[in-house]
């Protein structure tokens, strides 16, 4: 694997990686790892959306009949 150092990061950058690495259980060094890695996937398999849409592909959508309720929304009681 190869190594890499990245200089001159803003503080308010680092804090917020560093904030981020908590939240997900892991070090700084492991969460910019994991943020290169889904970055580079997700520019050669497509985003959350591109995967999504691929999974419905077959579906078109008309098949499901729903028949919406037309009546005006009835006001709120509150009290």
């Amino acid at each position: 694997m190869g190594n890499m150092s990245i200089r001159n990061v803003p503080d308010e950058i680092h804090q917020a990686l560093k904030v981020r690495a908590a939240k997900n259980n892991r070090s700084a060094e492991a969460e910019v790892r994991a943020l290169l890695v889904e970055s580079v996937v997700a520019e050669k398999k497509g985003g959350f959306g591109t995967r999504l849409r691929a999974c419905f592909a077959g579906v078109e959508g008309d098949e499901l009949e729903i028949v919406r309720d037309k009546a005006p929304a009835q006001p709120l009681e509150l009290g």
